[in-house]
Parts: C-alpha cells; structure tokens; sequence
C-alpha cells in the first residue's frame, strides 16, 4: 500500500466516516492535488489487483473488521468503483 492511501484510508476511510459520508468521501478527492489524487487511485488499484493486504491489516487502519480477506477484496473493488470508476452505488460494509 502507498502512503498516500495509507493516509487517505486512515482519515476519509474509517468505520465514522465511512458510514456517515461516503459520497462526500468521494467528492473530497476532487479538491486534493490532483497528483495525490491519482496517488491514492493508483495505490487502491494495486491494492485491489494484487490482493496482499489482509483484513486484519485494513482493521488496523480504519477500524472496519472484515471476516475474511476474500471479504475484504470484494469491499475494496466495489470502492474502487465507487471512488474511481463512476459506479454510483456505495459498497457495502460489513455489519457491525
């Protein structure tokens, strides 16, 4: 994971906010520097593609528990999605 979504997802992407904002989550990256911007697309990318940081990891950063790795992959996809790919459905989080 690159530090600038390391940093990101420890801000904008914990249990709080995550629940209470995600479209506004989603609009925040607009106004970063775009170079930032697209350093935390492209850490979510390769996040998502090579499928290496565990649940516990991602807990340890954000406080979101996921069961299962598997889980927690499908959750990051669909965020890509949503953060990145125009998808306007907002990924579902596991529940508390």
């Amino acid at each position: 994971m690159n530090e600038e979504l390391r940093r990101f997802a420890s801000v904008y992407l914990d249990r709080e906010v995550v629940y209470d904002d995600m479209p506004g989550t989603r609009e925040t990256l607009k106004h970063f520097k775009p170079e930032w911007t697209e350093g935390v697309r492209k850490g979510l990318r390769a996040v998502v593609d090579e499928r290496r940081l565990t649940a516990q990891e991602w807990e340890s950063l954000t406080a979101i528990e996921f069961e299962t790795d598997d889980a927690l992959h499908v959750y990051l996809s669909d965020l890509y999605d949503f953060l990145f790919g125009g998808n306007e459905r907002q990924p579902v989080l596991p529940e508390s």
